[in-house]
């Protein structure tokens, strides 16, 4: 028979070992708590983030079309559609937008179906300008079209690409994004950085707007047209050019004349806008954009949303200044 001292020794034991379990179970319980809590605040925020983005959206596009109404044969980057939305408080956080003209960047689908190649130049002036290797230039070409044999400007078609350790084909479609860019062979990292930062991936037949496009894409326009003579276009972002042919007339009296042919698809009017919102709650970043269509009065008029987005994939107009800062650009 134990003694009493045993006895006691055991049920301490005992109670110690019910006092280390009913513990656990109660973190368990507190842990599983916390991470449905967790769960269900981010699903809220998510909600309530998308919900400010299309209130965003909505916005922007009022924007828009009272611009459009108030001017519509003009748009320079000092409407109030190019005006940033400050940081705005909201429940649980704030908001903050802006749009960037994507008749301000190249649209590599004009590349398709390129009559008379007006774009191809504009592209290898573009590439030149940023100082990227000009056989990107034939292969961004390849990629969009159906050939099957190689371009005799450094392209690639079907070949190149399945020879590759990972292989895979090429598009031969127009552009649905700029970042499938990274898919060009050729195309490094800091290729394409440049590049995107100065491209956009919109619908055939956009026009560069001589208003709002940046320095690159104006010294694209010809190979003579210098850093300092694009600036006396964009004039530090305040070009107010009526018309094309008062723009192109500042450039003629600067000694570079602009052929009939080159001056397919220039505009100074704009039809399409990346919308970006930030929005954090909770600490929480979330970042939205819209690509925005802008079409004429009449029975289609209005703002149509072309494609939508999530995440920061889109670059951000300041990223440009990559250009000015390059050696090309003195």
């Amino acid at each position: 028979m134990k003694s009493p001292g045993a006895q006691r020794g055991v049920a301490l034991v005992i109670a110690l070992l019910a006092v280390a379990l009913a513990l656990v179970l109660i973190a368990s319980l507190l842990d599983r708590g916390e991470l449905a809590y967790a769960r269900t605040r981010n699903v809220v925020r998510g909600e309530q983030a998308a919900a400010y983005a299309e209130g965003l959206e909505a916005f922007a596009a009022q924007v828009l079309m009272r611009d459009r109404d108030a001017n519509p044969n003009l748009d320079t980057l000092g409407e109030p559609w190019a005006l940033p939305l400050p940081a705005q408080p909201v429940a649980g956080g704030q908001i903050s937008a802006a749009m960037r003209d994507l008749n301000g960047c190249f649209n590599l689908n004009n590349l398709i179906d390129d009559t008379g190649g007006v774009w191809r130049k504009r592209l290898r002036n573009l590439l030149a300008t940023l100082q990227l290797d000009p056989a990107l230039g034939g292969a961004i070409v390849d990629w969009l079209d159906g050939d099957a044999a190689i371009d005799a400007e450094g392209g690639a078609e079907d070949a190149a690409y399945l020879a590759q350790a990972i292989p895979y084909r090429p598009g031969n479609r127009a552009f649905a994004h700029v970042s499938e860019l990274r898919l060009v062979r050729g195309m490094d990292g800091d290729s394409y950085a440049r590049l995107a930062a100065e491209v956009c991936a919109l619908p055939m037949g956009s026009s560069i707007n001589l208003n709002t496009a940046s320095l690159a894409l104006l010294m694209s326009l010809d190979s003579r047209i210098t850093a300092a003579l694009a600036e006396r276009i964009r004039q530090d972002g305040q070009a107010r050019w009526a018309d094309v042919d008062s723009a192109l007339r500042e450039l003629g009296q600067q000694g570079v004349t602009i052929s009939d042919p080159d001056r397919a698809g220039l505009g100074v009017t704009s039809s399409y806008f990346l919308a970006r919102g930030e929005i954090l709650l909770d600490e929480v970043p979330f970042s939205f954009a819209s690509v925005l269509e802008r079409r004429s009065s009449g029975a289609d008029g209005g703002i149509h949303v072309l494609a939508r987005s999530r995440g920061e994939d889109d670059l951000a107009p300041q990223q440009r200044a990559v250009v000015s800062e390059s050696p090309s650009a003195n």
